[in-house]
């Protein structure tokens, strides 16, 4: 079954590949850096989609982190916010139960989008996605809210399982 991404979500698809190809070629290791350079990565997105965007720990180029990890906003002249387009939240433990509190956070979320980063070994990928896909639709809330799901291949490191989900 091919997925149906729209073009946001084939924006941001394209800027998590680009990712990977820039972490093979600079040799990134460890946690930290994969997550700060995903943050910063995904925040340039946002700046050049004329998005304000909070994330923690880049205090010269973006606003500092509120809520999630990563927020894209508007506010209008009168500084009052008006919409946010996306909540991000990226979590590296590679099993549910480590995932399940950043992943309710965006559950909870009044955004017009979602975008879950995570990774897995290949052997649970679909078990993954049945479990925010049973989150999803076990939250009594949000109606109409698209989630984007991005699984990181845990063995390669080398490519992501894209997934989207709509709360019916």
């Amino acid at each position: 079954m091919t997925e149906n991404f729209d073009e946001f979500e084939k924006r941001i698809i394209q800027v998590l590949d680009g990712f990977l190809i820039e972490a093979e070629a600079n040799n990134y290791v460890g946690n930290r850096t994969w997550t700060n350079r995903l943050k910063e990565i995904i925040g340039d997105l946002g700046l050049q989609l004329n998005y304000d965007v909070a994330i923690g720990g880049f205090r010269n180029k973006f606003e500092k982190e509120w809520l999630y990890d990563i927020v894209w906003y508007q506010e209008d002249s009168e500084k009052r916010l008006v919409r946010i387009p996306l909540i991000v939240e990226c979590e590296w433990d590679r099993s549910y139960s480590g995932i399940k509190y950043d992943f309710e956070k965006l559950l909870v979320g009044n955004a017009e989008r979602r975008l879950m980063i995570c990774q897995s070994n290949p052997g649970e990928v679909e078990n993954l996605f049945l479990r925010f896909q049973e989150a999803i639709n076990i939250f009594e809330e949000n109606y109409n809210d698209r989630f984007l799901i991005a699984i990181l291949d845990s063995d390669s490191e080398s490519f992501y399982y894209y997934k989207t989900f709509t709360k019916n």
